[in-house]
C-alpha cells in the first residue's frame, strides 16, 4: 500500500489532517528505532520538522531535556507513553499492516482530539502511574502534574519563556504547587484521596480547562504551535500574562493565576488591567469610569482584609442599569483558600447590576456578592437563584467583609481585549459628546438614557423655569438666560 493511500485511510478514522498524519507516522517510526536511546518525549519532539528546519543546532533537544529534568515530574514521559498505550482492539484502517501505529494514533488522539473526557482519562492514568499505580490518589499528585504541564507547554515552543524563573518557582513550592486546587479536589473525595470518578466530576464542574494542559503540551511537542481549527476539539491552554503588576496575584507564575486559568478558556492568555486599588486608587467613581463601556470578558477579583480571595467572571458589556444584565457565561468564585466555582443555575438571570455599587446575583435589595459605593462592608452570601449555592468565603468567615485590594482585568486574549477597549473608548466619546450637547438641548431624557445616567436633580431648575416668559434660550452663549425686571 502506498504512503498516500495509507494516510488517506487513516484520515478517515482519526481526527488529524494529512500533514499531521505524516508527522505522526515519522514519530512512530522513531519510537520503533531500538538503536535510538532518546527518551519518549525527545524522540517525538525531534521528529518534528520544526526542530531541524527552524531551530538552531540542538535547541529542541536542550528544551526537552530542561522540561524533563527540571519542570515535569520525574518519569512523566514513560507514564504518558503507558497511558497512551491503552490495550484496545482496534480495527485497522490500513488493512492490518501495523497495529502499533493504530494504537499510537489512538493514544495521541485521546490526549485532546477525542474530546475532554478522553483527555481526562489520560491525565488520570498518567497521575496514577506517577503515584504508584494506585486506584486512589492524593489531589496534589494530579494538580502538581497539570501545573507543571502548563509551564512545560510554554517552554517547549517559546524562546521567550523564562525557564529559570519557572524552575525556581517550582522548587520553592514545598507545600504544594496550587493549594486552592488541591483543597478543591479533596472535597470531592474522602480522607484526602480521590478516585477517577471523583476527579472527572470535579474537573467538569470546576476546572474544564485542566485537561487542556496535557492537550496543549502534546500538541506543542508534536506540531509546535500550528493549531488546526477545522477539527480542533480542545481550546489550547495559555498561562495568563498580566500587563500590570498585581497586589493580589504577585509574580507572573503565581499558582492562583493557574487556578483561575483552568476555570474557563477565556481566562488564558493576555490580561489587561482595567482597574486596581494599586494603580487607580480606592474609589467607586474611578472603578466605574474604568470599566463602563468595556465590552468583552472580564474578571473582578477581590482580596479581603483576612486574606481570602473571591470574585466574578462576566462576558458582557459593563453598563449602568437599574436592572440586572449579563449572560450564562457568568460565574462567581472563591479562589483562596479553596477554589470553588458557582455556575449559573438557569433559574434566574440576575448576573450583574451596576448602579451606585456593583452586585452579582441575588436581588436588587440583597445581591449575592455586593460591593457598595463606599467599598466598605461588602457582602458575600451563600445562596441565590442565579448561581449555585456555596460559600464565597471560608465557612469560618462572616458574610460581611472589607476589601484589602480589588482588581478588574480584561481577559480573553489580545483580540478580545482590543475590542473591549475600543468599545470603552467609543462609550466615553459618546458620553463626552452627549454631556456637551446637554448644555443646549431642552429635553435631556434621551441623553440621560444614552449615557446610562439616572434621572436626578441636575436639570430640575431648568424644568421649573420652562414656560416663564423671562426664561429663554441664549443662542449667543449656548445656554439659557433668565431676564428679570429691573
Amino acid at each position: 500500500m502506498s504512503s498516500q493511500i495509507k494516510i488517506n485511510k487513516l484520515a478517515e478514522r482519526y481526527p488529524f489532517n494529512n500533514e499531521e498524519l505524516e508527522q505522526l507516522i515519522r514519530c512512530h517510526s522513531a519510537l520503533l528505532d531500538v538503536h535510538n536511546t532518546d527518551s519518549f518525549l525527545t524522540k517525538i519532539a525531534l521528529s518534528s520538522p520544526y526542530s531541524y528546519f527552524f531551530l538552531p543546532g540542538n535547541e529542541m533537544r536542550r528544551r526537552i531535556e530542561l522540561v524533563e529534568n527540571n519542570i515535569l515530574p520525574q518519569g512523566f514521559g514513560s507514564c504518558l507513553r503507558a497511558a497512551m498505550s491503552v490495550d484496545l482492539f482496534v480495527d485497522c484502517a490500513n488493512e492490518g499492516e501495523d497495529l502499533t501505529l493504530e494504537r499510537f494514533l489512538e493514544g495521541v488522539a485521546d490526549c485532546g482530539q477525542r474530546g475532554h473526557k478522553e483527555a481526562l482519562r489520560v491525565v488520570w492514568d498518567c497521575a496514577s502511574y506517577l503515584g504508584g499505580f494506585e486506584d486512589e490518589l492524593k489531589p496534589s499528585v494530579i494538580v502538581d502534574m497539570c501545573y507543571r504541564l502548563a509551564f512545560a507547554a510554554d517552554v517547549t515552543v517559546s524562546p521567550n519563556a523564562d525557564a529559570q524563573a519557572i524552575i525556581a518557582k517550582l522548587e520553592s513550592e514545598h507545600d504544594g504547587a496550587c493549594l486552592p486546587l488541591e483543597k478543591s479536589l479533596a472535597q470531592f473525595g474522602q480522607k484526602g484521596l480521590v478516585q477517577r470518578e471523583n476527579f472527572v466530576e470535579w474537573a467538569e464542574m470546576m476546572v474544564p480547562q485542566l485537561s487542556s494542559t496535557l492537550s496543549t503540551f502534546m500538541h506543542n511537542l508534536l506540531f509546535h504551535t500550528k493549531y488546526t481549527t477545522h477539527h480542533f476539539n480542545f481550546v489550547p491552554f495559555k498561562y495568563p500574562k498580566l500587563d500590570q503588576t498585581s497586589s493580589i496575584f504577585g509574580g507572573v507564575h503565581c499558582s492562583n493565576l493557574f487556578a483561575l486559568a483552568v476555570t474557563s478558556p477565556l481566562m488564558g492568555g493576555s490580561w489587561h488591567n482595567l482597574y486596581s486599588f494599586e494603580h487607580h486608587g480606592n474609589s467607586m467613581n474611578r472603578l466605574q469610569y474604568s470599566i463602563l463601556g468595556y465590552s468583552g470578558p472580564s474578571v473582578t477579583v477581590m482580596e479581603t482584609d483576612q486574606g481570602h480571595i473571591l470574585g466574578a467572571f462576566l462576558n458582557t458589556t459593563w453598563k449602568k442599569s437599574k436592572e440586572f444584565y449579563g449572560d450564562s457565561n457568568a460565574f462567581i468564585f472563591q479562589l483562596h483558600p479553596t477554589l470553588t466555582v458557582f455556575n449559573p443555575t438557569g433559574t434566574e438571570t440576575n448576573f450583574v447590576r451596576l448602579q451606585d455599587g456593583i452586585g452579582f446575583g441575588g436581588t436588587q435589595d440583597m445581591p449575592r456578592l455586593y460591593i457598595p459605593a463606599s467599598m466598605e462592608a461588602c457582602n458575600a452570601g451563600v445562596m441565590d437563584k442565579t448561581f449555585h449555592e456555596g460559600n464565597l468565603l471560608p465557612t469560618e468567615a462572616l458574610e460581611k467583609f472589607n476589601i484589602k485590594s480589588l482588581e478588574v482585568w480584561g481577559v480573553g486574549g489580545d483580540e478580545a481585549i482590543k475590542k473591549g477597549l475600543d468599545a470603552r473608548e467609543a462609550q466615553r466619546a459618546l458620553t463626552d459628546s452627549t454631556i456637551y450637547q446637554a448644555r443646549v438641548i431642552k429635553d435631556k431624557s434621551s441623553l440621560v438614557k444614552d449615557i446610562n445616567l439616572l434621572d436626578s436633580n441636575l436639570y430640575k431648575h431648568l424644568d421649573a423655569a420652562r414656560g416663564r416668559a423671562e426664561f429663554r434660550v441664549d443662542d449667543k452663549h449656548g445656554g439659557y438666560v433668565l431676564e428679570r425686571d429691573q
